[in-house]
């Protein structure tokens, strides 16, 4: 088990995967060496075949899944506001239709990872205290 500080992070230079990768990868990885162009046609025609498996490896590689990119939206939020409140305003900016629901979402999905990192922040600061407090 790598090392790790009081606080339970990682020792500056202590890998957090000490064995490394796993040896059945690169066994895999030779075994393929050589092979690849043959083992790539015949998924390729099994996929030409009706294989549905194959034809979705294929596709997988080929047309990559399409992820929707939305231009910048722009509405009023206070960002002094309490981070709840911003959630509000995030809501009504959807209920209004001033941004679209996926964004919002996103918005939201992002006010939530704020709100868990100043949670964590403030943790932190608590227990920096305590301890000094024990120490001094």
């Amino acid at each position: 088990m790598a090392e790790r500080d009081k606080r339970g992070r990682f020792i500056k230079g202590a890998s957090g995967n000490p064995a490394g990768r796993p040896a059945r990868a690169d066994e895999l990885r030779r075994l393929l060496d050589g092979d690849a162009e043959e083992v790539a046609a015949k998924v390729l025609e099994a996929a030409k075949g009706g294989d549905l498996r194959a034809a979705e490896l294929v596709l997988a590689r080929v047309v990559p899944v399409h992820r929707p990119a939305h231009a910048p939206v722009t509405f009023a939020l206070d960002r002094e506001a309490p981070l709840a409140d911003q959630g509000r305003q995030v809501l009504a900016a959807i209920a209004a239709g001033e941004i679209p629901p996926d964004q919002g979402r996103s918005l939201l999905d992002a006010l939530a990872a704020l709100v868990r990192v100043v949670e964590l922040d403030e943790i932190q600061r608590r227990l920096d205290t305590l301890e000094e407090q024990s120490n001094g």
